[in-house]
């Protein structure tokens, strides 16, 4: 294999911690394989975002016996399987919610308040490196007010088989046990941008050599108080900062459509694409086919209700756009209380009505619940949403007319033609909105759009509010101001 000047000086760094920011598409498996040829001798341990890219490493790496490609879920269950054995049967795809914990404040006329400041805590502690005691000694003055009941839920959560069990229940288990990793000489960790904390912890701790890469621009889940560990070690003086720059899967006049969202970022190197000439009059061929890219789900389900002559394949399958959901949150709306048991939702079955639905969603902030409901409000009236739903089908690619996916769902994939939809922050929008004066926006939100601006190969169709020049960049660049 041919390497650019960039990826050699990854495959040679003898640094106990190798930091590499690696844009979208320039190559950051292949660079580790030869990271990982060139240690032959060495055990290395792989560690991926998920499961399905634990596959997909493993057939990368399938020719390097010394590499062992997981999970740290994975990982973890290995390390606990005794441990773990009475929580399988509990472990599924439900989470714990606030009104999980709702009995801890019966009676309390702030039930949901107070419920919803637990589940904060518990999240901070189990998205952690601290211990329980750690945990109770960090509250602030309002977690103090709560915070006694910390030990009681985590004891309840290891006991009581009422309650959820998530997969980062036991691999905050495995963090408390202080795992020993010393078998592997090197440490690969990918998605480095997007860590969970409890992980990130794991890891760190070890003396083995370790190499995270990521990308910077492209950490998205924020929400899940994911860390981004590339900033997190930048200033330690063990640590050596590379990049990978030159992506392989972009030309020059997409990239031109990402760069100024990476200027915005706070960039200190530009994406540099490949030179290839426009074609204007470049359709898709048979069997290639076009990918709309959407924000969120919402869209996406608008984009498929609006067209429905329009055969689509859902990246990740249909299931992963929770469009049941709605119905679930219809079947709330029914004056009929039988009908709550065709609820299918566990989360939605724990409400009475709709209104109790209304008043949790008011108290708790929840964003994604709050999203279907409006889903909900916006075609109840003017559609039969269990018709809708029940006509949505799932095609196989081949099949299919076209590709639809979450901007969220697109991150490491790739197509040769892409549509971006209009429900990405709008910029130009909001400082119009403002009039003149400053604003802030989240620093995520501009991630997504440029997420989304690199998975196209060879045409990208992009709504005029995302196509910047550099002087309505300058512009929004006095004004704007980014937060985490």
């Amino acid at each position: 294999m041919n390497l650019t000047e960039e990826q050699k000086e990854i495959v040679e760094s003898q640094s106990q911690i190798t930091l590499v920011n690696a844009y979208a598409g320039t190559g950051k498996t292949s660079t580790l394989v030869e990271y990982c040829k060139k240690r032959a001798e060495s055990k290395i341990l792989y560690l991926a975002y998920n499961s399905s890219m634990a596959k997909e490493a493993t057939k990368k790496f399938s020719s390097l016996e010394n590499v062992n490609c997981v999970t740290i879920h994975s990982l973890a269950l290995r390390s606990l399987k005794e441990k773990i054995h009475p929580y399988r049967s509990r472990l599924s795809n439900s989470s714990l919610t606030p009104k999980d914990l709702f009995a801890y404040f019966e009676g309390n006329k702030y039930q949901g308040i107070f419920a919803n400041m637990l589940m904060k805590l518990f999240r901070k502690f189990i998205n952690s490196n601290m211990t329980i005691e750690e945990a109770l000694a960090s509250c602030n003055s309002d977690e103090k007010q709560i915070s006694f009941l910390l030990p009681k839920l985590w004891s309840d959560i290891l006991t009581d088989d009422d309650l959820p069990f998530e997969h980062d229940f036991y691999l905050k288990m495995y963090q408390l046990d202080s795992p020993d990793l010393s078998e592997y000489e090197y440490i690969l960790v990918d998605e480095a941008q997007d860590l969970n904390p409890v992980m990130f912890d794991i890891v760190s701790t070890q003396k083995s050599k370790q190499v995270y890469i990521g990308d910077t621009y492209q950490k998205i889940y924020g929400f899940r108080e994911c860390i981004n560990a590339l900033d997190m070690l930048k200033d330690h003086k063990d640590a050596r900062i590379f990049y990978l720059t030159r992506t392989f899967r972009c030309p020059n006049y997409i990239v031109d459509r990402a760069n100024p969202f990476l200027y915005l970022l706070g960039a200190s190197k530009p994406l540099v694409g490949q030179d290839v000439e426009f074609d204007e009059n470049l359709l898709p061929k048979s069997g290639n086919k076009q990918c709309i890219i959407c924000r969120t789900n919402a869209k996406v389900f608008d984009y498929v209700v609006s067209n429905p002559e329009v055969k689509f394949h859902f990246i990740g399958g249909i299931k992963g756009y929770n469009f049941s959901d709605i119905l679930d949150i219809a079947l709330l709306h029914s004056r009929n209380p039988e009908t709550r048991k065709f609820i299918r939702n566990n989360f939605y079955s724990k409400f009475q009505d709709a209104k109790e639905l209304r008043e949790y969603i008011k108290e708790c902030s929840d964003v994604e619940a709050k999203t279907r409901l409006m889903i909900f409000y916006k075609y109840a009236k003017t559609q039969n949403l269990f018709a809708v739903v029940r006509d949505i089908k799932h095609y196989p690619i081949k099949d299919a007319d076209c590709i639809i996916t979450s901007a969220h769902k697109s991150k490491g994939l790739e197509w040769d033609f892409v549509q971006i939809e209009n429900d990405f922050i709008d910029l130009l929008k909001i400082m119009d909105d403002h009039k003149g004066c400053p604003f802030e926006v989240s620093r995520e939100e501009l991630n997504l759009l440029y997420v989304a601006l690199t998975r196209a190969k060879k045409k990208m169709e992009l709504p005029e509010q995302y196509a910047f020049d550099f002087q309505q960049i300058r512009d929004i660049e006095e004004k704007i101001s980014l937060i985490e």
